[in-house]
């Protein structure tokens, strides 16, 4: 699909304007990059919301892009700061939220690879790296030792693992540093995982 909408709706009481842009975002092993990019369009970039209206910005690719590796992209709306008001003390916070945009391939392979080694203070790392074509969204896992069957560590996260992206979490896991095996379980978009691994030092 190269071109989708996206519904802005004004909770407060004050009207507010939004500017908006999006930027590439890649992932080369475990460092994520964003980017100004231009292979959007979008309409409007700036506008005004009243209270309990909403706004709509479209999207669009300028041109098709080779469908073997998902584009992965942000939309960045950030609030424009309003005239500031005679009495106004202190600071005022102003919006910004970053939103990702997949375009999928036709044909979504992600492959995640689970590993996990020994780190300093009893600690354990434990990482996913990602060599499919799609990104894959984690949304809790747990660690736990795999002769007890108790999780040990528990984790509730939005992390994306995009394509040839990787992830990292320091466990702290002194119940489980002498074991042996370490069973992960994780909720994904791309379905549930189940994965024993064996620490590495």
């Amino acid at each position: 699909q190269l071109r989708t909408t996206i519904q802005v709706e004004n909770l407060g009481v004050e009207p507010v304007t939004v500017q908006a842009h999006v930027v590439a975002w890649t992932a080369n092993g475990g460092e994520e990059v964003q980017t100004e990019n231009d292979e959007i369009l979008l309409n409007p970039p700036i506008f005004s919301v009243m209270p309990g209206h909403q706004q709509y910005v479209r999207l669009g690719m300028r041109k098709p892009r080779p469908d073997a590796v998902e584009s992965t992209f942000r939309l960045i709306l950030e609030e424009v700061p309003p005239p500031p008001k005679p009495d106004l003390n202190g600071l005022r916070t102003l919006l910004r939220i970053s939103v990702p945009i997949f375009f999928k391939p036709k044909v979504s392979s992600p492959h995640l690879v689970w590993s996990a080694k020994h780190g300093a203070d009893e600690n354990i790392v434990l990482s996913v790296s990602n060599s499919g074509n799609a990104h894959v969204q984690i949304r809790k896992f747990s660690v736990s030792a795999a002769d007890s069957g108790e999780a040990g560590f528990v984790h509730s996260t939005v992390s994306y693992v995009l394509p040839q992206g990787k992830k990292e979490w320091i466990i702290p896991a002194k119940q489980m540093v002498t074991a042996g095996k370490l069973v992960v379980q994780a909720q994904t978009d791309n379905g549930d995982i189940h994965e024993e691994l064996v620490p590495s030092r």
